[in-house]
């Protein structure tokens, strides 16, 4: 595989659009490490697809109404070098509790022998646990006027 990092994190994206678990989890190492920020049940360092797929998945894809949600409305590659590149990214959709999920993330993907081999991710987590994990945190009432774009 001789794709480039934005070549894998295109893919990275559509395959979550597509909800295509299999392409999704093909593109990445099998060690493939994960910091996510914030203190929501999946945040931290996590290393492994096993993990992913056991741990992280069930406990993000299970709180949400996957019928309609959508992951990868959005998403640019705001820059990129042979070692790193730095999108954000739009999903949209309900919660299992209701709550709407629009969620925006950040991501730094690394890589290595043409896989994806580290990612952070950055969210509203304030939004992650009151719509995913029924923590009701304080949140803003109402949207800025004028929202963050990329």
């Amino acid at each position: 595989m001789n794709e480039t990092g934005k070549e894998l994190v295109a893919k990275f994206y559509q395959a979550l659009a597509d909800m295509d678990v299999e392409a999704f989890l093909s593109i990445q190492q099998d060690d493939v490490e994960y910091n996510v920020h914030g203190s929501t049940p999946v945040s931290g360092h996590f290393t492994g697809k096993d993990f992913l797929e056991n741990v992280v998945a069930p406990k993000v894809f299970g709180n949400l109404q996957l019928e309609t949600f959508q992951f990868a409305t959005k998403w640019k590659v705001m820059c990129a070098d042979e070692h790193r590149v730095v999108a954000f990214m739009e999903a949209q959709g309900l919660a299992k509790n209701g709550e709407r999920y629009d969620q925006r993330y950040c991501h730094v993907f690394g890589f290595r022998d043409g896989k994806i081999a580290q990612v952070f991710e950055f969210f509203d987590s304030a939004l992650a646990e009151h719509a995913l994990f029924d923590n009701p945190l304080t949140m803003a009432e109402t949207p800025p006027a004028q929202r963050f774009q990329f």
